[in-house]
């Protein structure tokens, strides 16, 4: 009798299938390596209730505020300033974000920023619980309770009526200190004259940015060129070199008839004749008065 050998049935080990979890931002089910990793969150199994997909749709810094809160993550603003300082070394090498206008680039570096939050998150996090008396508050409702504190961002741009646009606030500042530094030498006491004010302190901000960018590498020479030829435009314009000053202002002449009546009734240009401390030579020569006049000589 022949004994036949133990057969030995090879069977191929079935691959494990992947764990899967609900997006609740997009309500897609998708592996967990499709999540960034959120330790604290148990519930979650140790992710984020948004996707990797969702968070990188996020393109504001409200947006990415609201990512942090929904998915029980305590924001930090050093990780937007992380993530903006990265963002401004991307755009200084981004041809599209030196040719863009002013407004164009606030969005560009806000988006950059925003994406770039994920990589600069990193340990940076603490678990926040986003329940408020007993009730879970979605963010558009615990900003409306004001239960998120808004730190105020210098990016951030507000409109201005008196110069007609949007500005942060030290482009305000210095926009309100040129104004009111013409308005206080000139006698602007026309429409067109405090509207030409304005906008030459805004073309002289335009300047100063365009220099700042360029000292940056953010733009070319050309761009400086063109900021500088609309405010030395607008200086022509408005003509404040000849604009009529303030009462009590001395600095300078309106015109040659001013400077010729000075000259007639004063014999001075000036509206005041300088008077020079007396030096040993002019007391010497007063001394000799008395014996120029008996000598019929006139004094020097």
């Amino acid at each position: 009798m022949r004994l036949l050998p133990n057969v030995v049935e090879s069977k191929a080990k079935k691959p494990t299938p992947k764990k899967k979890k609900l997006c609740l931002k997009c309500g897609r089910l998708k592996d967990l390596s499709d999540y960034y990793a959120n330790r604290d969150w148990e519930e979650q199994l140790g992710k984020d209730c948004w996707c990797k997909e969702c968070v990188n749709r996020c393109v504001t810094k409200d947006e990415i505020k609201e990512y942090f809160w929904e998915n029980h993550r305590l924001w930090d603003e050093r990780i937007w300033q992380i993530a903006r300082q990265r963002a401004e070394q991307i755009a200084s090498t981004n041809l599209t974000y030196q040719r863009a206008s002013e407004d164009r680039r606030v969005n560009i570096l806000e988006r950059l920023t925003a994406q770039g939050v994920p990589a600069a998150m990193g340990t940076m996090y603490q678990y926040f619980d986003p329940t408020k008396d007993g009730k879970t508050l979605s963010y558009r409702e615990a900003k409306e309770q004001g239960h998120i504190e808004d730190i105020e961002d210098e990016d951030v741009k507000t409109y201005s009526k008196m110069f007609n646009g949007k500005f942060k606030k030290h482009e305000l500042e210095y926009l309100e200190d040129y104004y009111y530094g013409l308005e206080s030498e000139f006698d602007l006491n026309d429409t067109n004259l405090r509207d030409i004010a304005r906008k030459l302190a805004k073309a002289s901000l335009n300047v100063d940015k365009a220099m700042d960018d360029y000292a940056a590498g953010r733009c070319d020479f050309s761009v400086v060129k063109e900021a500088t030829a609309q405010f030395d435009l607008l200086s022509k314009t408005g003509n404040f070199a000849a604009c009529k000053r303030k009462a009590g202002d001395s600095v300078g002449m309106g015109s040659w008839a001013e400077l010729t009546l000075m000259l007639e009734t004063t014999g001075h240009p000036c509206t005041r004749k300088i008077e020079w401390e007396k030096d040993d030579v002019d007391r010497t020569l007063a001394e000799f008065r008395y014996t120029f006049e008996a000598l019929g000589l006139d004094s020097v």
